[in-house]
């Protein structure tokens, strides 16, 4: 509310030293304070609003929430607090400026403008900076609270930075990319976390040469093959499934992680974290109903739910569990309102990481050999209705697939056991074969046709 309103003495100050001016566009600053880093800082945005669109500009600024309320407060003795008053004022004011010489205004024309000093003194040396893009891609995940992919890609960079630490963008070639490779396995990484490592470096280079830093065609990874490890899959058979269902135990919190995880396997393979979030009127009488997170985050329109048909156990785990504090939305006792992103991020995974432990546990009791992780109970789900001869397009709209192609790499092989109830398959005939029968006393010539 302090933001709002010094922002609008801002510019009614503005328009009364220019009656004149109408402008195109607003200027104001927001602190993202959903984005904390580790020094309790969050970042100060300028934000640009033309009358339909807003954009957010970092201006090289982070500070404390109780700092920033004092800088939108009223005039303060504070030296530090005045430099940062004063040099708010001084950006906005050139950005007015920027906007009123314009004739038409857009916010490639503004941001031509605004940053062209920028672009003469150091633009053209820091785009060419491999850091600067990956940078500047972690700045908007952090900012749409995407905080997975901010660490996926932070880790990655960090990556590059012990390979290479002044990496440019005009240095990735295909060979280049093959020292990369090297480097990573002399490091233990499996070519898994190398392919992972590979497409995120793709991922920026391609936004690289849209933004003009390199051409098309000195693209390196037309010419260069991104390892690939197929995924060992961590369904459960029909007996390891039958253990799990019929276990029992004193220990709550085993009980619990056990509890959960049969959730999961029975709404559908539930990701954990789509647990954690669903709120109580996901249950619509004998369903549930969701959106999952990772569709959320990637996709703006189209949001097709996923409708669970509970099972009675199901309904047992929701009612054991339930959370019954009225003012807490969310289902289960995980989450609660007013979380910022990376909080909510840590409370996933230690939620994950707990079920994963006791699992492990459990799976130790009843001499399960398969890893009894959270993936493994969705792959379970899927695997076993494949088994019983479901459609996969059906288990494609269980999962939330956009495709079946995706649902087909996702289903698991089958287990050792079903391979060689399938070998026995191979001499099982039904049509029995017509055999030439020789007669005791009849000459060799003589064969009489029996069937």
């Amino acid at each position: 509310m302090v933001t709002i309103l010094v922002t609008i003495i801002f510019i009614l100050n503005f328009k009364m030293e220019n009656p004149t001016f109408k402008p195109q566009a607003t200027v104001f600053f927001i602190l993202l304070k959903n984005v904390v880093d580790k020094n309790a800082k969050s970042p100060v945005r300028m934000v640009v609003y033309d009358g339909k669109k807003r954009k957010r500009y970092g201006i090289g600024l982070s500070v404390e929430e109780n700092i920033w309320d004092r800088i939108n407060g009223p005039k303060q003795k504070s030296k530090a607090i005045k430099e940062h008053q004063d040099g708010l004022i001084g950006i906005r004011m050139r950005a007015e400026k920027v906007i009123n010489n314009l004739e038409l205004f857009s916010f490639t024309a503004f941001e031509a403008e605004f940053f062209k000093d920028d672009n003469k003194e150091s633009g053209s040396e820091q785009k060419e900076s491999l850091k600067y893009h990956f940078e500047k891609f972690l700045e908007e995940k952090q900012e749409n609270d995407q905080i997975g992919t901010h660490i996926s890609y932070k880790t990655t960079l960090n990556s590059i930075q012990k390979f290479r630490p002044d990496m440019q963008v005009s240095f990735v070639t295909p060979s280049v990319l093959m020292e990369y490779e090297k480097f990573l396995t002399s490091k233990g990484s499996s070519p898994t976390t190398i392919g992972i490592y590979m497409r995120q470096l793709r991922t920026i280079i391609n936004r690289a040469i849209k933004d003009g830093v390199i051409e098309a065609k000195d693209y390196p990874f037309s010419s260069y093959q991104i390892p690939s490890a197929r995924n060992v899959k961590q369904a459960l058979g029909e007996e390891d499934l039958s253990k799990l269902f019929a276990y029992t135990t004193d220990d709550s919190r085993k009980r619990k992680a056990l509890d959960f995880w049969i959730f999961s396997y029975l709404c559908n393979g539930m990701n954990f974290t789509d647990i954690a979030h669903l709120t109580k009127d996901a249950v619509k009488g004998d369903y549930l109903q969701f959106v999952r997170q990772k569709t959320k985050r990637t996709k703006k329109k189209d949001l097709t739910p996923i409708r669970v048909g509970l099972h009675p156990r199901a309904v047992k785990i929701i009612r054991e569990y339930r959370n019954m504090d009225e003012s807490n939305p969310y289902l289960f006792n995980i989450l609660e309102l007013e979380l910022n992103a990376l909080t909510i991020k840590h409370r996933c995974q230690r939620f994950i990481k707990q079920v994963n432990y006791r699992m492990k546990m459990i799976g130790a009791e009843l001499e399960i050999k398969q890893p009894l992780n959270t993936y493994a109970a969705r792959h379970s789900f899927s695997t076993f209705l494949k088994r019983k001869g479901v459609s996969t397009s059906y288990i494609k709209e269980a999962l939330g697939h956009s495709s079946e192609a995706t649902t087909e790499s996702y289903l698991a092989s089958f287990t050792d056991d079903v391979k060689l109830k399938y070998a026995s398959l191979l001499t099982e005939f039904q049509v029995k074969p017509k055999v030439n029968v020789v007669e005791p006393n009849t000459p060799k010539r003589k064969r009489i046709m029996k069937s």
